[in-house]
């Protein structure tokens, strides 16, 4: 039986260089820096030869491009990384299925540009979005054209949710302890995500709007789990 994974995250090498250069050396980078298999294609292979009859649509691995770079860096990036995963996608077809596109959230206009490129030209199959743009909302008046974009072509999203360390789990805190920011902070975000898209209207106006968040489910922590994964260096 074939089986594809849809929704795992990969950075392409011209990508993940300038990544390097300009991301702060902190928070989901070094985590991100310490997962090998998100950036490394040899340590990815390895991992994928585990399963047999196994395929994947690869997409951005944390942290959101916006967080990290102003609206101009951000656009390049974007287009980077959907050149990158496109090759891929082209060179090991027997490995990757496709490839979600990543947006320069910060920059509504040029996101237009490269969701339309990435699709048309790049054969994307689909949209990672994360849970906030920069700190700011999905249902912004200034992301609207995007979604009009999206809706139009029946492009599908996939929302990731966008939380790190620093994301306090109360004021008097400087950052998030015990893994909380995403073991519940991340099921949290997708919700509310999800809900100011219902409450503000979303699906009104575009009823047909092709979403997926897989990241949204209610996670099971375990107390091994939890021991494994707890720490700044995870």
């Amino acid at each position: 039986m074939k089986t594809f994974d849809v929704f795992t995250h990969f950075m392409p090498p011209r990508y993940f260089q300038k990544f390097q250069e300009v991301a702060p050396d902190q928070g989901m980078f070094r985590r991100s820096m310490q997962v090998k298999p998100i950036w490394d294609l040899d340590a990815r292979f390895r991992l994928m030869d585990e399963f047999s009859d196994y395929r994947q649509v690869i997409s951005l691995g944390s942290p959101p491009i916006e967080t990290f770079a102003g609206p101009d860096l951000a656009s390049e990036l974007a287009r980077i990384a959907n050149d990158g995963m496109a090759e891929l996608v082209a060179r090991h077809p027997e490995r990757f299925a496709g490839f979600l596109a990543g947006l320069p959230m910060n920059n509504p206009d040029r996101a237009v540009e490269e969701i339309e490129r990435a699709t048309r030209d790049l054969a994307a199959c689909g949209v990672q979005i994360y849970s906030n743009a920069a700190g700011k909302a999905l249902d912004a008046p200034e992301l609207h054209p995007l979604f009009d974009w999206i809706h139009r072509a029946d492009v599908p999203i996939f929302l990731h949710p966008a939380r790190h360390e620093r994301f306090a789990d109360y004021r008097t805190e400087e950052r998030s302890k015990y893994e909380i920011w995403w073991t519940l902070g991340w099921p949290y975000e997708t919700s509310t995500a999800m809900a100011r898209l219902v409450f503000s209207g979303a699906f009104d106006r575009w009823p047909n709007l092709n979403r997926h968040a897989p990241s949204g489910r209610h996670r099971a922590v375990r107390r091994r789990t939890c021991r494994a994964r707890v720490g700044s260096t995870w």
